[in-house]
């Protein structure tokens, strides 16, 4: 083995100021770290809480579906007539008209905005 080298002073000096940038810098590091854990797991809880939002939203967007559909459970829709009866021209032959119907003993009556036709 060769001879030890002995460090001069400015050499420790020199590790010395390394060793503290250094120490700094982990530090640094170590704060950054926790800020990103921190956000690591914000963003999980609010994933959760999306995924139940959207849970939500599609229970009451089928509510609503349900909701119109029983409304609509005793329509009548009348399409492809290019006039009717009291002169009102429709627009095409795909518009829909949605009548409610009143039964009655003798007479079916179709009621479409203050509009009546009697059977």
């Amino acid at each position: 083995m060769g001879p030890k080298k002995t460090q001069s002073a400015e050499e420790v000096d020199e590790i010395k100021k390394s060793l503290d940038f250094l120490a700094g810098e982990i530090s640094a590091v170590r704060l950054q770290q926790k800020g990103i854990l921190d956000l690591v797991e914000e963003v999980k809880i609010l994933r959760i809480q999306n995924a139940e939002k959207d849970k939500r939203l599609e229970y009451l967007e089928n509510r609503v579906e349900d909701l119109e559909q029983y409304t609509r459970i005793n329509d009548v829709i009348i399409t492809g007539l290019k006039n009717l009866a009291c002169g009102i021209a429709d627009q095409s032959f795909t518009r829909s008209i949605s009548c409610s119907i009143i039964y009655t003993s003798v007479k079916s009556t179709i009621i479409e905005n203050n509009l009546s036709c009697i059977h």
